[in-house]
């Protein structure tokens, strides 16, 4: 076997940007992604809870093994029980009667749900009526809805026509407040559910709520009858209910969700209607209120349920929402409970600052998703809690389909919030008391488990607070001081390489300390110790403190796997002012323990800020009254670079690591990580160094990789960010930035600097046209709405005096419309041409109404080396629209995109489609249903220039960069466990509209592919 080195592999971030409600005059012109997280939310309207209860004769079948159950009063089981017990309708009777126990009411008494049920209709009417109408669950209607529970009787309030598809068909028409199918016919109907004129009386007309079904499912239902058929009403529903719409997009519509079933196991059409709801508008307010769908199945307890629970699961997929089963009243219940604690989620969260995450999937072909999670403070302060978490692809057999799971195996993302439900528990996650005095989640708990949608519970965090409860002396920080940071120095034997308190080198002046005293504590309080005296830490003998994690804001931890018997590691950044390494592996001894951390001594001076917690973060949303006020310190906060090589057993035999800052610094650290336990300092680049005064803040990935005309890996990289220029609302003149570099990966030589109009943030695309394992082609952009191409190569020399650099495209719109590109292009090489993929939007300037952005496709048709006249660059006036023609006869082509909506991560082609991510600000109003986090969307646009297709996100913010590749899981079928491989992605449209969501892709068509940062030696 060969040996092989591997470069940067690039993985997908995410921030997920929840905030606190603020409503603020603007005071700056100055800018940052961060503003997103101020503005005016809309109101959070209780979200409204639909049972479609299976009350034909199924609910009378016997359940083996089922232990009798009982009522419970104020959480207290009591001796009465219902009748008929073994049997499914006593297991749900008493499930339903002691979930609607345990829901929470507010603390005087008003409801923070609203909750109905539907029951099967009898003959000779299918589908369903409205037994109780939807309600606000408040203390006494909560012991009204008891009261109903309980008086159900096996026989008397039998339904006979279990048509589950027209019975979601009448739920969703009164959630439309339209007229009723066959609701109205039972004399035991809820008359409240209706208006006078004979419309249902809907709870979401003019409502912001979340919209919930959830099917308690007894067996295999009936088919709609014909007269009636369920695909006949949904056609007529698109119709009339999609004004908005044109003719072809209805027709397109209802052939993707009428025409075609989805389930196979059944005819009856309860899939496909729950999927028509997550599609469809039912209430009058700005936004998108659709219907979520859950099932659950309650089994027979016998393995004779046939093909039912694999319906009811796919009703639950395709309606975006959970699905649970259970032969018992407890899981019945846990079921409920589950759902609700989702619902209570996405509420919460609403007037809460939390829930920001990047995803870095680098590790998933080993079927390892890392998480890095931050939460703003929601008093704006400077001190932010963070973590790095670890999901898994797991494979359904039966539906071919995957989903992100946590450690249970059970799905992570909720469909109410698009972010990790409350009752996920991710890996490295252990059951605690250490939030006894700060209770968090869903519902508040003091345990680390399960971790669910609280960024700073469990995780790599948790490790760290674990190992070092009670003293933090063994942590091992190190540093590199000035004067004494010499290439190869290994850092875990040098005395002036320790963050610690006997350190002399760590000045009181360098940390800005105001005594001896505070300089100490400032050390300390860095390495993990509560002595800020402003933490609710669990107290007694524990001494870390609960933010001792900071926020993994815009680093994207890297992963490498060493092999043998050290696996998996992870690089990450954060804004506590350190580089993490942590044990990246599912389990074992060690798994998400911490390795170790170092510290920059260019931050040495922020620390004192961040122990302070103040002053507050200004913004530019901040009122200019607020004068105490200063820009947020961001110290660790740049991308990760990584170089290994392989040897032929699959070990590490080298690897190197190099950190940038972005807002951090115009830094760039390169330390040698071949021994991971004996890191030792490569070298270091600033804009201070020779030849490097074009250094900008250091937000370009330092991608390495191989080329001809240099015998080291070199790093191809972006100059970086000009935050003063581009900040201010008139970007300024370009002083730093403009350029893209070439820099010996071994020693730090500057080998070249190819200038550039304005600043290079993003990274760099790097292309082995001609596959001889070299890298010989790159693309750039910068934010002035250029696009340039490198060529590394020529026809007869590839020396580094030969490497040129020419603008391919001038695509800024002038003064009119600026453009900048923050996110690096996808390439993919087409018959004769290259086709180049990049989206602009001002990131930095999120709550920009104004702004008028494209995503674009540039045919670079010069597929061999640099022509010998450089053409002249490409201009939007010689392409097309997207979606309008061809490629033939165009220059490529570009998609406008609304007024103030800007592409916010980097685009990914995966067979044959591109997928890319937008935000749009969007102001909230009387009529708003929008949060303040503004309107996000994944588009996917198939290639070429074919148009696109886009679907809203819940819960608006920064989605992540698409990340897609082969990833291998393991299942069991009938006791036997197997294992495939499966083309995945995350960040594509998806049932649960969540940027977060993994999914199974299938091919639209098939490109010619080309390696990216992968080199074998030898091999061509």
């Amino acid at each position: 076997m060969k040996k092989t080195s591997r470069m940067t592999v690039r993985g997908g971030w995410w921030q997920w940007l929840l905030a606190s409600s603020l409503s603020l005059v603007m005071s700056s012109a100055w800018a940052e992604d961060i503003d997103l997280y101020v503005g005016a939310a809309a109101s959070a309207d209780k979200p409204n809870v639909l049972f479609v209860w299976d009350t034909s004769a199924n609910w009378g079948a016997t359940v083996t093994g089922a232990p009798n159950c009982y009522y419970k009063d104020n959480n207290i089981t009591t001796a009465i029980g219902p009748a008929n017990q073994g049997t499914k309708f006593a297991i749900e009777k008493c499930a339903l009667y002691n979930v609607i126990d345990a829901l929470p009411t507010a603390d005087d008494g008003t409801a923070l749900f609203n909750v109905g049920v539907l029951l099967m209709n009898e003959t000779p009417y299918s589908g369903a009526y409205p037994r109780q109408a939807i309600k606000a669950l408040t203390t006494a209607n909560k012991t009204l809805f008891k009261a109903f529970i309980k008086a159900l009787d096996i026989n008397t309030d039998k339904g006979s026509n279990a048509d589950y598809g027209q019975a979601l068909y009448e739920a969703y028409l009164y959630y439309k407040g339209l007229n009723p199918l066959n609701g109205q016919h039972s004399s035991k109907r809820d008359t409240s559910a209706f208006l006078s004129t004979g419309a249902y009386n809907s709870p979401s007309s003019i409502s912001c709520a979340n919209n919930h079904i959830i099917v308690i499912g007894n067996g295999s239902p009936q088919i709609s009858n014909p007269e009636k058929n369920v695909r006949n009403l949904l056609a007529a529903r698109v119709e009339a209910d999609l004004p908005s719409l044109t003719q072809a997009e209805r027709d397109a519509l209802k052939a993707e969700i009428v025409n075609a079933a989805l389930g196979t196991d059944q005819a009856d059409w309860v899939d496909e209607m729950a999927r028509f709801m997550t599609r469809m508008d039912v209430s009058s307010k700005d936004g998108e209120q659709a219907i979520t769908t859950h099932a659950i199945a309650v089994l027979k307890g016998n393995n004779s349920d046939g093909s039912f629970p694999a319906l009811m699961k796919s009703t639950a997929s395709n309606g975006g929402g959970s699905y649970y089963q259970g032969a018992s009243v407890d899981a019945v219940v846990d079921a409920i409970l589950k759902i609700f604690n989702q619902l209570q989620a996405v509420n919460s969260v609403f007037a809460s600052a939390s829930l920001p995450v990047s995803v870095n999937a680098r590790g998933t072909y080993l079927n390892q998703v890392y998480m890095g999670m931050f939460r703003p403070d929601e008093q704006a302060r400077p001190r932010w809690r963070g973590n790095v978490k670890q999901y898994q692809f797991s494979y359904d057999p039966v539906t071919d389909s995957i989903a992100l799971t946590d450690t249970n195996g059970t799905p992570i993302v909720s469909s109410s919030t698009g972010f990790i439900a409350p009752n996920a528990v991710s890996y490295w996650t252990e059951d605690s008391s250490f939030w006894a005095n700060q209770p968090m989640g869903t519902p508040p708990s003091p345990s680390d488990s399960p971790d669910g949608e609280v960024v700073e519970k469990g995780g790599a965090a948790q490790r760290l607070r674990s190992t070092y409860a009670l003293s933090q002396d063994g942590r091992k920080v190190y540093t590199c001081l000035p004067g004494n940071c010499n290439p190869g120095m290994d850092l875990a034997t040098t005395p002036d390489s320790q963050f610690v308190d006997g350190n002399t080198g760590i000045t009181q002046a360098v940390l800005n300390a105001a005594s001896a005293a505070e300089r100490t504590a400032i050390i300390n309080w860095i390495r993990g110790t509560d002595n800020a005296g402003d933490e609710q830490g669990p107290g007694g003998t524990t001494t870390i403190r609960p933010s001792v994690h900071g926020d993994v804001l815009h680093s994207r931890p890297a992963v490498v796997n060493y092999g043998g018997t050290t696996g998996v590691l992870l690089f990450y950044g954060a804004n506590d002012g350190l580089l993490h390494v942590v044990n990246g592996n599912q389990s074992g001894t060690n798994a998400g323990h911490e390795l170790w951390t170092f510290a920059p001594s260019e931050h040495f001076g922020k620390y004192k800020r961040l122990r302070d917690n103040s002053p507050a973060i200004r913004l530019s949303t901040t009122p200019s009254s607020l004068t105490s006020s200063q820009p947020r310190d961001y110290l660790l906060d740049g991308p990760i670079g990584v170089y290994q090589k392989i040897d032929s057993l699959g070990v590490s035999e080298k690897a190197h690591i190099y950190a940038g800052m972005r807002r951090g610094g115009r830094i760039l650290y390169a330390l040698d990580v071949t021994d991971p336990a004996a890191p030792k300092y490569m070298w270091k680049r600033t804009s201070a160094d020779t030849g490097f005064a074009v250094l900008g803040q250091t937000w370009s990935e330092p991608k390495v990789a191989r080329i001809q005309g240099w015998g080291n890996p070199v790093i191809i990289m972006g100059a970086g960010y000009d935050a003063v220029a581009e900040d201010q609302a008139t970007p300024g003149t370009t002083t730093m930035g403009n350029a893209v570099l070439v820099i010996d990966a071994i020693d730090g030589q500057l080998l070249r600097v190819f200038p550039t109009d304005r600043s290079v943030p993003a990274d760099v695309t790097l292309m082995d046209v001609n596959l001889d394992g070299k890298i010989d082609r790159a693309y750039a952009v910068d934010v002035g709405g250029n696009v340039y191409r490198i060529d590394l190569e020529n026809a007869s020399n590839s020396d580094k005096a030969n490497w040129t650099l020419y603008k391919l495209a001038a695509l800024q719109g002038g003064a009119t419309y600026p453009r900048k590109f923050f996110f690096a292009p996808d390439v993919v090489q087409g018959p004769n041409f290259v086709a180049v993929m990049v989206g602009s939007g001002d990131r930095e300037k999120p709550l920009n109404q104004s702004s008028i952005d494209a995503f674009f496709t540039v045919m670079d048709r010069n597929i061999g080396y640099k022509p010998v006249v450089t053409p002249s660059p490409i201009t939007p006036s010689t392409m097309a629209v997207i979606g309008d023609s061809s490629t033939s006869g165009n220059d490529g082509c570009y998609l406008n995109l609304e007024n103030g909506e800007k592409v916010v991560n980097a685009p990914v082609t995966s067979l044959g489609v591109t997928y890319f991510a937008t935000n749009k600000p969007v102001p909230p109003s009387s009529n708003s249903c929008v949060n303040n986090l503004g309107r996000a969307k994944i588009y996917a646009a198939p290639l070429f220039c074919k148009a696109a297709t886009n679907q809203i996100l819940t819960g608006g913010g920064l989605p992540p960069s698409p990340v897609t590749g082969i990833v291998q899981v393991t299942y069991t079928v009938n006791g036997q466990t197997l294992s495939k491989n499966v083309p995945f992605i995350i960040g594509a449209p998806n049932a649960k509209k969540s940027g977060i969501e993994g999914s199974k892709i299938q091919p639209s068509t098939t490109p010619v592919r080309r390696k990216n940062y992968w080199y074998v030696e030898g091999q061509k």
